[in-house]
Parts: C-alpha cells; structure tokens; sequence
C-alpha cells in the first residue's frame, strides 16, 4: 500500500506583500500610542521634579523664613565684602536647594565663606574627591526627561563644562528690556508691580515675582495674592537662552520672566534659520529668549508658590499668564489650566 504525501502550498509573493504591508499598517498605527504613553511618562516625571523643587522651597522657608536667593549682590553694601555682581556670587538658587532635596554632599563641600573676588570666582570650586567643579555635576532632579538637550552646555571637558537646569526661577511680570532695543513685542511690567529692569533690584516694592535676579527672595507673606496664584519656577530650554546656558550653579543663569508668551518661538543655539541680531527670536534677545519653554505638547509645567504643579498651555490669556507671575497684582485667578 502506498502512502501518499500530502503537501502544503507555500505563500505565493504577493500574498507575503499583503502580511507584510498589514504589519506595516498595524505598526504605524501602534507607534503614536507607544511614543504618546512615553511622553506622558516623561512629563509626569518631569513634574515630579518641579514637585521636589516646591517641597525643597517650602523646607528652605521654613527654616530661613524666606525663599532662597541667588548670591549675586547689586550694591555693595549687600554683599558686606566690597564686591558685586559675580565677584560677590555665592552660586544660583539651586544651590541653596541643594541641602533640602538630600544633596547634602555637594552642598556641604562648597566654601561658603569664600569671597568671589577677580580670578577666584565662586563657581569655579572642585570637588576634590573626583577633580570635577561642582558646577559640572549633572543633578538628574533639574533635568526634564522630555527635553532633548544635552545635559552639559558646551561639548569641552566634562569635568568643567557647565550641567544645564531645565527649571528656572520665576521674576515674574517684570520690566524686561530686550537686549540693544532690538524687540519691543512684550516690554513687561504690565501692572507697575515690576518697575526695575530684568529684577535687577533686592527692594520687594521693584520686584513682581517670588523671585528677583539676584539676592532677594520673597516671603511668604510677601505674596499678597496667595501661593495658589504665583509662579515660582517653571520649565526653560537652555539653548534657547543666552543667560539659561550659564547652567545650575551660576549665579546669573536662572532669572525669568512670564513677560514673554509660554514656548515663544526663539531660535537657539545651533539651530537653523538664524534670525538675525535684530529679530524677537533671537536666542540673545532677552524679552522673549528669557522666558518659560519647554518640550512638551502644547505648553509647560510650572510649581506655584503653594508646592503645587501646573500644566499652562502655550495659548493662555496674556493677561491671565501675568497674574500668575505677579505676586502682588491684586487679582485672583482661577480656571488657568487647559
């Protein structure tokens, strides 16, 4: 008896295409979901560090009964040691977060005492243990997981290059002349509360926000329109900032302003379509470069003064937007969020 073979036809070309444009399609389909669930991931972390920040500078009130302050003194008789500005630094308002968000150990083996005179500048100390200046150290915490930027803000030696911050300190709606007159779009200032420009003042009745550009940070108390209705930090993109790219430790690096519309559009750093010395969208032109952007979607995240974390989209009612920078304009808000 014979046995017969039974055989199986195999698939012809065509029907192998149709598989495969099929999974093609699925694919396709699938790919938007997947890099949406992960930019949601990352914006969560993301605003989970700004929570930190919030909770590091509710803890630094409540044991120095002020918000910190960078150590950049415009008059002398603030800085008590004859110098001002960066001869008098004593490192940005992160540095005095250092201790409340358990980075203890870089913090404690900074010089506090140590007087940033010309050719010894504060920002320049190294850690002795590794032979990297701190300012070079990268500190996940202040780096949002959805900005694609390199966490040092030059590509030289690593041990020197400064470690960026995707979070900047609130100045609120201050005057903010552009550099050289080159924009005058968004002058700020909208409400009187912010006359000094750039916040360069230590005096609360110049200063709009929580923060001012350099020694000052408010109280509590200071903030009239209550800590659910101000700004204090929210997101930057430091290659779109001439003044952001100084990195977390400089003293001169994280002052911003709401003066300028959330994710205006500037041009950075290495980025093509240079606008030109006298254009908005200039990486140097401190009105709109100056101000608060990010990577996400559609807007940027914010922690207010009350700890609490905020998504405000880039279409946000100018006015309402500086309300929410100015701790004093008298007006509260509410329905902010999109």
């Amino acid at each position: 008896m014979k046995q017969r073979i039974r055989r199986t036809r195999g698939f012809t070309l065509v029907e192998l295409l149709v598989v495969i444009a099929i999974i093609g399609i699925l694919v396709a389909l699938l790919l938007p979901a997947v890099q949406a669930a992960r930019e949601a991931a990352r914006k969560m972390s993301c605003g989970n560090n700004l929570k930190q920040l919030g909770i590091a500078m509710h803890n630094y009130h409540e044991t120095n009964k002020t918000l910190p302050h960078c150590g950049q003194f415009h008059w002398t008789r603030q800085s008590n040691n004859g110098h001002r500005w960066g001869n008098s630094s004593k490192g940005s308002v992160l540095v005095d977060l250092l201790p409340f968000m358990e980075l203890d150990t870089i913090y404690n083996n900074l010089d506090m005492e140590r007087i940033a005179g010309p050719g010894n500048p504060f920002w320049l100390q190294v850690n002795p243990a590794t032979g990297v200046q701190y300012r070079a150290e990268i500190i996940p915490s202040f780096l949002c997981p959805s900005a694609n930027v390199d966490p040092h803000t030059t590509f030289t030696n690593p041990k020197t290059a400064r470690a960026i911050s995707c979070y900047g300190k609130s100045i609120g709606a201050q005057l903010m002349n552009s550099r050289g007159g080159w924009c005058v779009d968004y002058p700020g200032n909208v409400f009187g509360t912010g006359r000094t420009n750039h916040g360069n003042d230590a005096r609360s009745s110049q200063l709009s926000g929580v923060f001012a550009r350099g020694h000052w940070g408010a109280r509590f108390r200071d903030i009239t329109d209550g800590t659910s209705q101000v700004i204090a930090m929210g997101e930057i993109i430091p290659s779109k900032a001439s003044h952001h790219r100084n990195g977390w430790f400089h003293y001169n690096s994280l002052w911003t302003a709401t003066t300028a519309p959330i994710n205006y559009p500037v041009i950075g750093l290495w980025e093509r379509g240079y606008a030109g010395p006298n254009s908005c969208t200039h990486w140097q032109n401190y009105q709109t470069a100056l101000g608060f952007k990010s990577m996400h979607k559609g807007g940027a995240q914010f922690v207010f003064a009350d700890g609490s974390v905020h998504l405000l989209s880039e279409t946000i009612d100018y006015l309402t937007y500086q309300r929410l920078g100015c701790r004093r304009d008298g007006e509260p808000v509410g329905g902010f969020e999109p």
